[in-house]
């Protein structure tokens, strides 16, 4: 993938509440294009077009903020960035550089809502320039306020965060929209006799001095075999996804599963028509096998009474960023985002791939 300009890559640093009522540091990247994204600073120029549109990216289970950015040519972040937007990543709560292992038992509280509440903090302080940034690799090091804005937040959920996304829009009907990847947001079912493909299995390992935590891959094999679909692969990339060692992650989001389906059906019944959602996924992908995304996209059109849209990706299993659908995927993003009235500020042309045996969306 090329991505044509350089992209800055700065240390971001979000203050939000945890489920104990205390404060937490959250660990994030913010990407911009060197000639492309900007943002608010009260300045007359900036006012001319008005500032550009954020976008969220919001992990799953077992994953972080480097789900989004595989490498500098083979990234999520760093191709919508290129684009014009301004891209922020970050590590939930309980996961990687967010540490919550302070809180004794914390990781059972982590729920999907818990993990969506903060998602509302980080929105606000998007919006507000209520963040920090650090020349630090973590969020230990000196802390300078951001002092920018950018008033229009689209967010994006892969996988588990595709659960917490889905019941966001109308839970807080703060952004100016909500894409879904990978994971069957509400708890709609295919029609009875409709035949279902069986998923892809993982045995969870607990972690011994952190019972509330647990490793959801153990090896390589594992990883690949729930994340991918080979014919599709891009393999060097896979290599470094399925890489040990695994990611911890809290166990929460595990055991609020009724909980958390009917608050995203009640949620998705309260969307309305000001916030647009794009619901994407795979054709191989185990986890949201394609009846069963189906029947996710009839219920959202049944029940949100908003401007939904669904895209099935060629080749393509859970982990759609490992797939050599990945620049299909980001210029038919861009260009939803466009139809949208979400364009960048200053627009880019679409990604190029040498390599991509997929036709392009413009």
């Amino acid at each position: 993938m090329h991505f044509g300009d350089r992209i800055r890559v700065a240390t971001v640093c979000f203050s939000v509440t945890n489920p104990a009522g205390g404060r937490s540091t959250l660990y994030g990247l913010r990407y911009t294009s060197e000639r492309g994204s900007y943002w608010w600073r009260g300045r007359a120029a900036d006012r001319d077009q008005g500032p550009t549109p954020a976008i969220v990216l919001v992990h799953g289970i077992a994953s972080s903020t480097e789900n989004w950015d595989f490498s500098p040519t083979w990234s999520v972040a760093r191709a919508l960035a290129a684009a014009g937007y301004v891209v922020f990543s970050y590590d939930r709560l309980g996961y990687a550089k967010s540490t919550y292992f302070e809180q004794p038992g914390g990781g059972f509280t982590l729920t999907t809502a818990a993990h969506r509440a903060e998602l509302h903090e980080v929105v606000g302080a998007v919006q507000t320039g209520g963040y920090t940034t650090t020349a630090g690799s973590d969020c230990s090091a000196l802390q300078t306020p951001a002092r920018t804005r950018n008033p229009k937040v689209v967010i994006i959920g892969h996988s588990a965060g595709g659960w917490i996304v889905a019941g966001y829009p109308g839970t807080y009907h703060d952004v100016a929209a909500m894409i879904q990847t990978d994971i069957n947001g509400s708890n709609a079912q295919p029609p009875p006799g409709t035949p279902i493909p069986p998923g892809p299995s993982t045995a969870v390992t607990p972690d011994p001095n952190h019972p509330d935590y647990f490793q959801f891959f153990q090896t390589s094999q594992a990883c690949e075999n729930f994340n991918v679909y080979p014919p599709g692969e891009v393999n060097y990339i896979v290599q470094i996804a399925c890489a040990p060692p695994f990611l911890e992650s809290p166990y929460g989001e595990l055991q609020d599963f009724g909980v958390k389906f009917t608050q995203n059906d009640a949620a998705i019944d309260n969307i309305g028509p000001s916030i647009p959602v794009l619901l994407t996924s795979g054709d191989h992908d185990g986890v949201d096998p394609p009846v069963d995304a189906a029947a996710d996209y009839a219920y959202y059109q049944q029940h949100c009474g908003c401007d939904v849209t669904k895209l099935l990706l060629p080749d393509t299993a859970h982990l759609f960023m490992v797939h050599q659908s990945l620049p299909l995927w980001v210029n038919y993003v861009v260009d939803w985002l466009s139809v949208k009235g979400l364009a960048p500020a200053r627009p880019k042309p679409p990604v190029r791939c040498t390599d991509c045996v997929v036709p392009f969306v413009r």
